[in-house]
């Protein structure tokens, strides 16, 4: 009776870790590399930034809403804390990393407070701030690189304890983090009333325009977090980082069982979601099957996921309908 209360809930968890392990051993059988130690702490480690941004997607999706600026926020960030590392020889690797976060957290804000304030629709909202970001990212650093980062600054994502580097440690910290946030405290549980119906979720007091300030603050913060995580890992910066990362996430995301409509989350999903992604591209790779299989797969999962998040609603408010009839 246990177990059936604990995977109670999680059908959509246990096909997606079923289709994991098939894609892992149908890969692992073409090429053995696939298997190893080494292989996967390198999908765990090459997909830490993806899937720490993800946790903030599904926040923002919760609350029935959506960001595509993630990709020039990332990218104004790594540039700037960089820039800072770099001045000052990667000593205050703190300071950096409050940095990166304090940053994102302000362009979430800012895509949060005229979602709620004007009404508009997010996905209006953050196409605009998306190309203001990459176009004025362009203008000021006229496409030039930050490279040549040193010091602690640049051993600092990659640092390993127990064999696995501080970039994936910090993801599962801030999976944790995010399943505390969003089921024991009160704006947790608030996001998630907003998403299901706003409607209902104001005649009771709770606050649509905190819910969505928090949702897309903490998806800012988190691309802060992620940008300066790249940015040590990979020792540089570049004004085109971040393309096409919006479409990662969002598709990690729905796959993983957050309802793009609102209301619904899955922490676990989402990790899954991202790891089924990454197994996917690093077995092309090691394959040698051309790059752009990689994005027609990201695409086709995408349209898979939205399709079912779109089933799921459906079904879901048929199942409401059904309940007040009664």
């Amino acid at each position: 009776m246990k177990v059936r209360q604990l995977f109670k809930g999680k059908t959509r968890e246990m096909i997606l870790a079923a289709v994991i392990i098939l894609m892992g051993a149908v890969v692992s059988v073409i090429t053995p590399s696939f298997f190893t130690t080494l292989n996967i702490t390198n999908i765990l480690n090459g997909n830490a930034v993806i899937g720490i941004m993800s946790v903030g997607m599904m926040m923002v999706i919760v609350t029935g809403n959506i960001d595509v600026s993630v990709g020039p926020q990332f990218a104004i960030i790594t540039m700037l804390t960089a820039s800072y590392a770099k001045a000052e020889h990667g000593e205050n690797v703190f300071v950096t990393v409050l940095l990166g976060i304090l940053i994102g957290a302000c362009l979430g804000l800012f895509n949060g407070l005229v979602v709620a304030k004007l009404n508009i629709p997010a996905i209006v909202v953050t196409l605009g701030t998306m190309n203001i970001m990459r176009g004025t990212l362009y203008l000021v650093t006229k496409g030039h690189w930050v490279e040549g980062l040193t010091g602690p600054f640049a051993k600092f994502a990659n640092a390993r304890y127990m064999g696995l580097p501080r970039s994936v440690i910090i993801w599962f910290l801030v999976l944790l983090f995010t399943y505390f946030i969003l089921y024991h405290t009160r704006i947790g549980r608030d996001i998630l009333a907003v998403g299901g119906n706003k409607i209902a979720a104001g005649r009771i007091g709770i606050s649509r325009t905190r819910a969505y300030l928090c949702a897309f603050g903490y998806l800012g913060a988190l691309t802060g977090l992620a940008a300066v995580l790249s940015a040590s890992r990979l020792k540089i910066a570049q004004p085109s980082n971040g393309i096409g990362y919006e479409m990662q996430l969002i598709a990690a995301t729905v796959i993983g069982g957050t309802v793009f409509a609102g209301g619904v989350a899955s922490i676990l999903g989402t990790f899954l979601g991202v790891l089924l992604l990454g197994i996917i591209n690093n077995g092309l790779v090691l394959s040698k099957i051309p790059i752009y299989w990689q994005d027609l797969a990201t695409g086709l999962i995408l349209i898979i996921a939205v399709a079912s998040s779109a089933f799921q609603s459906k079904k879901s408010i048929k199942i409401r309908k059904g309940g007040d009839a009664k």
